[in-house]
């Protein structure tokens, strides 16, 4: 049973670092990630990110090229998700090590605020990465969408494009690492707005 998108109930500030996620995927089957994007920010800054192109591991369906604009020749002898999930959680770990350097605290690294990870639809790309990896997730995904209707509840559609617009976040949307820094700065956005 999927679980239930999360509004993070965590004290979270500007220092808060937080990893945006998002895949592409080649077609309906599940697991089936052509594209991946990272992004990490703090005080709402773009601290470090990355893209990867994928194998599928299965042919392209012409609806999610359409979409995405990913194309087999882009992702000819790239690795599978599973192989390159290694580099994935290498970069992120390297990105938030980085941050929790006291001198970038200027304190104990101990002191440092917990990530905060997020994905628009988080629902989608966890359960995508799980089945391309063959494994849970080690943290937990919290939903921007969840997050963008506790945090701009007037707001008429919660979208991806819709919430971007909203908050002047730039957006290539379907493109993995432009959706991923838009979720993360969404995620920013929504827990330093005013209290509703």
């Amino acid at each position: 049973m999927a679980r239930a998108p999360r509004v993070p109930k965590l004290p979270a500030g500007p220092a808060t670092p937080i990893v945006g996620i998002d895949v592409e995927t080649a077609n309906p089957r599940h697991g089936a990630v052509c594209s991946i994007g990272v992004s990490v920010i703090r005080h709402g800054k773009v601290w470090r990110e990355r893209h990867w192109y994928l194998d599928p591991g299965g042919a392209f369906d012409p609806r999610f090229i359409a979409i995405h604009g990913i194309r087999p020749e882009q992702v000819r002898g790239e690795p599978r998700l599973v192989h390159a999930w290694p580099s994935v959680r290498g970069f992120i770990d390297g990105a938030l090590a980085e941050l929790a350097e006291p001198t970038l605290f200027a304190q104990d690294a101990s002191d440092a605020p917990s990530p905060l990870f997020v994905a628009h639809n988080a629902q989608f790309d966890r359960m995508q990465i799980e089945r391309a990896i063959g494994a849970p997730l080690a943290f937990r995904l919290a939903c921007t969408v969840a997050m963008s209707r506790r945090a701009f509840p007037r707001l008429e559609r919660h979208n991806l494009a819709a919430v971007s617009a909203h908050l002047r976040i730039a957006l290539k949307h379907h493109d993995a690492l432009s959706d991923a820094r838009a979720s993360a700065l969404i995620a920013h956005r929504c827990l330093t707005a005013p209290s509703r």
